[in-house]
């Protein structure tokens, strides 16, 4: 659903009208004077791009684009006394600026092909998905003789990170070293090598990354990782339905591991098998491009998954030992994408141009696993997710997604490893800088594999819990949040705001009895958030302080718990 508009018409007076024929003559014919020659002036280092006007020309139809400038804005605004200081004047020079091919291998507009509103706002919106970028903006600057100039204006972040995070989330804390640079000398390559301990398993990694190939519209990652449960290697290259108008796309991806799977009771870890496998996928799928604003496109694929698991080497297995699985099999898949975007501010970043899809899309998937084909048995394969927007209206929003997959076996006549999750996200903006947040998700599953369990907790939406301390077959959250973004920016870096927050939910199995005073979980409590603007883009540090109001006797639930995290919204 897109911003309605008032229209409104009515028959002038001759009078009136008349002159205003003769005036808008004049103006069309002046447009097409050898005088239209200028000189173009980029956009300036303290460009605002949540402020940016839209289009300041009105263009005739058949117009044609004409010269494309880059302005490739530096990390901090020398102009701007807040951050013309030596720190921040070496900071811009000791970063290399993206360089001009690189952003220009992303633009969809070429010199010479017909004017298009549309492929102009796109191309800002590819633009924005890349990490190394703070914002970016595609603007026309200038009308003459049947061409429009195009300026695209973008800003760069601290690229070269070396990193040391600690995150405490339901009564664990887990770490983060690490060394990354996500815009190699200015190419948007990425490397980093990490060492971490997660909530599961302490890791050494190492990660590159290339979202052009070459110059090209392929992109490619590997990563290795090696933890003191296993380790993971997985090799990705693909060219994407990088825009609503490609018409082909083709992927390669390759992907070994092993690691230890435990499973939960109250929190703690009680059972736990070890876990190996592949997983290799190969696809190619094609498109007539974008027709009556929905982009349709289809995927053919072959994919491999074989999944073994043995016993432990510090706790027991599960009653139930996890069946080892081997799926061998073709798969075709379609998927639907509504052109309908618009820019908001506020939402899940502070301060930052988000774009948000309000049209649907659809993707759902079919395959067959033949023993024929080399599968342990004969199964149907389904995956696949749709996504909404009920209503927005400028200070509305309100979307929803669903999600599925699971395994049909034939041989059994019996379903496997089901899982469907809907969650719905509602905003409303109060004030410019105040706004209600709702959110609601619901996970059911049918015939898991014994290695894999729902839980919640700290880490999955009760902030003040500990992590994984329910399981079950199915949970349910529910998120109320009133926010606040402010105008403070410390030092021009960082980005400030808070939350008031009530979560509520619990995870459980019908029948099984799990041992809780209270079956929901519910706290309330606050919490800052602090966002970049000049490194990580998009990342947002929360600081939570959370009570419990129910389950309070419980031995492992403290009077009060502090989290920090580090997630990629508000």
């Amino acid at each position: 659903m897109t911003n309605e508009r008032e229209i409104s018409s009515g028959m002038p007076s001759l009078a009136i009208l008349i002159p205003l024929l003769f005036l808008s003559g004049s103006l069309v014919a002046e447009t097409d004077l050898p005088g239209c020659q200028y000189e173009f002036e980029p956009a300036p280092g303290g460009y605002l791009f949540v402020a940016a006007d839209e289009q300041q020309f009105e263009i005739p139809k058949r117009s044609k684009f004409g010269q494309v400038h880059y302005t490739r804005l530096q990390i901090f605004d020398e102009s701007d006394p807040r951050e013309n200081n030596w720190v921040y004047r070496w900071a811009n020079r000791f970063h290399v600026t993206t360089r001009e091919d690189v952003i220009s291998n992303q633009v969809l507009i070429s010199s010479g092909e017909s004017y298009d509103t549309r492929l102009i706002e796109e191309t800002a919106r590819l633009l924005r998905r890349r990490k190394y970028l703070y914002d970016a903006d595609v603007r026309p600057v200038n009308f003459c003789s049947n061409r429009v100039d195009i300026e695209v204006i973008t800003r760069d972040i601290w690229s070269f990170t070396p990193d040391a995070s600690f995150k405490r989330s339901g009564g664990e804390n887990t770490y983060r070293f690490s060394i990354r640079e996500t815009n190699i000398l200015g190419s948007g390559q990425e490397i980093a090598f990490v060492s971490k301990k997660d909530l599961d398993r302490e890791t050494t990694q190492f990660a590159y990354k290339n979202n052009n190939l070459m110059g090209s519209r392929i992109a490619g990652r590997i990563v290795y990782s090696d933890s003191d449960d296993g380790s993971d290697q997985l090799v990705f290259v693909h060219l994407p339905f990088y825009a609503l108008d490609s018409r082909r796309a083709w992927g390669i991806r390759l992907n070994r591991f092993k690691q230890t799977d435990p499973q939960f009771f109250h929190a703690n870890e009680v059972t736990e098998v070890t876990h190996e496998g592949e997983d290799y996928r190969f696809s190619y799928g094609f498109s007539q491009g974008l027709k009556d604003g929905v982009a349709r496109r289809w995927t053919l694929g072959y994919h491999y998954r074989d999944d073994r698991f043995g016993t432990g080497n510090e706790l027991p297995p599960p009653a139930d030992f996890p069946i080892s699985k081997r799926l061998s099999y073709p798969f075709v898949e379609y998927g639907a994408v509504v052109d309908d975007y618009t820019t908001i501010v506020n939402f899940d970043q502070i301060h930052r141009t988000e774009d948000l899809h309000l049209g649907h899309t659809l993707i759902a998937s079919l395959g067959y696993a033949a023993s024929a084909l080399g599968s342990d048995k004969d199964r149907i394969v389904l995956q696949g997710q749709y996504d909404d927007t009920i209503i927005y209206n400028g200070n509305v929003l309100w979307r929803h997604k669903l999600e599925w997959s699971g395994l049909w076996n034939l041989d059994t006549d019996s379903s496997e490893d089901v899982v469907i999750s809907y969650s719905t996200r509602y905003f409303r903006n109060q004030t410019r800088h105040r706004s209600f947040f709702a959110s609601f998700n619901f996970v059911y599953t049918k015939n898991l594999n014994t290695h894999r369990q729902v839980v919640f907790g700290g880490a999955t939406g009760a902030r003040a819990f500990d992590n994984r301390l329910q399981t079950g077959d199915r949970r349910i959250i529910l998120t109320l949040e009133e926010r606040m973004y402010t105008d403070i920016h410390l030092l021009n870096l960082v980005r400030l705001g808070w939350a008031l927050f009530f979560d509520v939910g619990r995870a459980w199995e019908p029948g099984v009895e799990a041992g809780f005073e209270d079956d929901y979980l519910v706290n309330v409590g606050f919490g800052l958030r602090l966002a970049s603007t000049k490194a990580d883009a998009g990342r947002v540090i929360h600081i939570d302080i959370a009570f419990p109001l129910t389950n309070r006797d419980n031995p492992a639930v403290n009077s009060s718990e502090i989290s920090i995290n580090i997630k990629n919204a508000f």
